[in-house]
């Protein structure tokens, strides 16, 4: 199973369609806030199933703050991390997705990119593909799943300059 994790799109898809096509085939779309309609528009335009989680822009609205989903036989925790200080670090995030028995853990919120392992869950911020910070490029995760084997990888938009 493949999975593209998306966060920070901002109403701008247009990187995340290109990406898509250098991909191939995805299984599965998860956007981690801030327009997390995109995920609705996505799943609707390439008809790939997507969930998505609000963000600190996506208010007013009556979407989930957080969702765990099983996919493949592994849990997959989701939230953008604004309510969780992710910006200090992601010690809630994880204190979160160990609560919920996830496997990997998503946040987005701060626009840069970053996985790694922590006590046996993957945690993954996709960055942005419009907006990066700091010195980090426009980029989106790529999740695969096979079995028991789970890997993420950070795919940068090289040819995107916001």
């Amino acid at each position: 199973m493949r999975i593209l994790v998306v966060s920070d799109t901002h109403g701008r898809l247009a990187p995340v369609y290109h990406v898509l096509q250098e991909l191939g085939e995805i299984d599965l779309i998860l956007h981690a806030g801030d327009h997390y309609l995109d995920a609705d528009e996505l799943a609707y335009t390439l008809e790939i199933p997507a969930r998505g989680v609000m963000g600190n822009c996506d208010f007013p609205g009556d979407g989930p703050l957080e969702d765990l989903l099983e996919v493949a036989g592994h849990k997959i925790y989701l939230t953008h991390g604004h309510r969780l200080g992710v910006k200090g670090d992601i010690e809630m995030v994880l204190a979160r997705a160990k609560k919920m028995g996830a496997k990997v853990a998503i946040y987005g919120h701060t626009h840069i990119a970053d996985h790694r392992i922590i006590d046996d869950i993957l945690v993954l911020n996709p960055g942005s593909p419009v907006s990066p910070r700091g010195r980090d490029r426009a980029s989106v995760g790529l999740l695969r799943i096979d079995g028991e084997a789970i890997q993420a990888e950070i795919i940068y938009l090289d040819y995107f300059y916001p």
